[in-house]
Formats: structure tokens, sequence, C-alpha cells
């Protein structure tokens, strides 16, 4: 859920928060929560509180945009999709005619090989089902450059 807005709901009320990375020692659904937004939903002396919460729309306007992170290449490449209104869970390339799935990672790239040396047509689809599709330009031929980003053309609804 790295990237995902939550409203999170506790003994003492709501609050959002933005989901920085993963929680693996924590029990499913459990969340570790910044001072700020415990104290907001509950009493920071009761250390564990029962918690509800569900994702709801990110804080942004306009278009989705893309890093690229550094050593990527039309070889190898990890992408990342940032400024989305929702979670991400797949990333795909059309090569040919169909689209390949790139691998999620848990630090909230997708990674990509054998990419081609023309720009790349992308299908995003986020937590809830929904699909955009965009363009961004050829990857470089090689892997020397540092992370960069490309601005989007499109946005969930």
């Amino acid at each position: 859920m790295a990237g995902a807005y939550l409203e999170v709901t506790g003994p003492k009320g709501k609050t959002t928060v933005y989901v920085t990375d993963l929680y693996p020692e924590g029990a499913s659904g459990g969340l570790d929560l910044s001072h700020n937004a415990f104290a907001a939903i509950g009493n920071m002396a009761d250390g564990r509180i029962p918690i509800s919460w569900k994702v709801v729309r990110a804080p942004v306007t306009g278009n989705v945009q893309y890093r690229i992170k550094e050593g990527s290449s039309r070889w190898w490449a990890a992408i990342q999709v940032r400024h989305h209104a929702y979670p991400v869970v797949k990333f795909e390339v059309k090569q040919g005619a169909t689209w390949k799935s790139l691998q999620k990672m848990d630090y909230n790239h997708f990674l990509g090989e054998q990419l081609g040396n023309q720009p790349l047509s992308i299908r995003i689809t986020d937590i809830r089902g929904k699909t955009i599709v965009d363009t961004i330009p050829a990857l470089y031929e090689d892997g020397s450059h540092p992370a960069y980003f490309i601005p989007g053309n499109v946005q969930f609804p």
C-alpha cells in the first residue's frame, strides 16, 4: 500500500495518513502510525488500539508523474508512478500486440527488462480496477544516468 492515502478511524476519531512503506512485523491490516496521527485517533498511552481504515483519493491535482530509477535503461528499468489519485497495483508495457506486466517491488517501483528503444505505451491499473493509458519517451540506451522524472499525460478518475 505504499503511496496510498488512508482514512484511519480509532477510538477518538478519524485522520488521513500517507503510507510510506511496509509494516512486515505488524498484524494483517495493522498500521504503524506517526505520533501525530496516533494522537488524533487514540491515547498514546494505550500503545495499540483498535482501528479501521479505508483507501481514499489522494489530495492531488494534475497528471501522474513517472520516476525512472537511477541505473535504468532500455535493458533494465525500475519505474515508479507518483502523484496518482489511488494506489497503483499494476503497470504494463505494450510490446507488439500484447501487454507485458512489470513486477511490483516492495519499494514501490515496477521492474521491467528489455523494454526496447522506442517510446513506451503503458497501461496502469489502480486499486479500484480503473486503468489509464499513457506514453513515455524511450529509456536511455545505457544505465549510467541518475534518476529522473517524466511528466504524465493522464490521471485516474
